[in-house]
């Protein structure tokens, strides 16, 4: 049964299940080699939005979580997944806690830009920022973690910290933001850990 290296919106249970009803559980992991930054864009019509990609960086690791796919899931999380490109990164997972060891391949999307100039114009713009509500997604599924594997470390923070590129351009589109607390239930400590990690944005 092949495995996924979920980084970015995958961390998070309902937005795994989405594409993966079975994934309700995830082992928190670490993938070396690869760097997580604001570079991704989907090319889908309607979609003006900065997203998390990976790029292969042999100085750096990034956090995440790995969850076992059917085969037929593995092709839909490659259709949910169009503009990346699905690599194997088996020998270069480390799992964080829950103990068990992924016995098959494991798969992450990640992007390939032809040079540095493709990728810096893929950075955010005003025309494609960071948008909050993704951001709440990628942190909510990292407070998931930190919950259930309290030995898999600060989880959100490094998230932080390990992600590329922030920018100035970043859109608050949390629906209702004076009721943020109602729509997204971590929205507080979304808030204190970018106030404390990015005090600067």
């Amino acid at each position: 049964m092949p495995y996924i290296f979920g980084y970015g919106s995958l961390i998070e249970q309902a937005s795994r299940m989405r594409t993966t009803p079975s994934a309700m559980y995830a082992l928190p992991a670490r993938a070396r080699g690869f760097a997580r930054g604001w570079w991704a864009r989907t090319g889908a019509i309607g979609f003006t939005t900065t997203f998390v990609g990976a790029i292969p960086e042999k100085s750096s690791s990034m956090n995440g979580v790995v969850y076992a796919v059917t085969k037929e899931e593995l092709e839909a999380t490659n259709k949910r997944e169009k503009g990346y490109t699905p690599m194997d990164i088996t020998s270069d997972v480390e799992i964080l806690s829950g103990g068990s060891t992924p016995k098959d391949k494991i798969w992450i999307y990640a992007n390939k830009f032809e040079n540095d100039k493709k990728r810096q114009e893929s950075l955010p713009t005003p025309d494609f920022p960071i948008v909050q509500s993704y951001v709440d997604i990628c942190l909510t599924g990292c407070l998931q973690i930190e919950q259930g594997f309290p030995d898999a470390g600060d989880f959100a923070r490094e998230f932080i910290e390990s992600t590329q590129a922030w920018s100035k351009y970043w859109e608050n589109d949390r629906l209702h933001p004076r009721r943020a607390p109602f729509m997204v239930p971590l929205a507080s400590q979304i808030d204190e850990l970018l106030q404390k990690h990015l005090p600067k944005l």
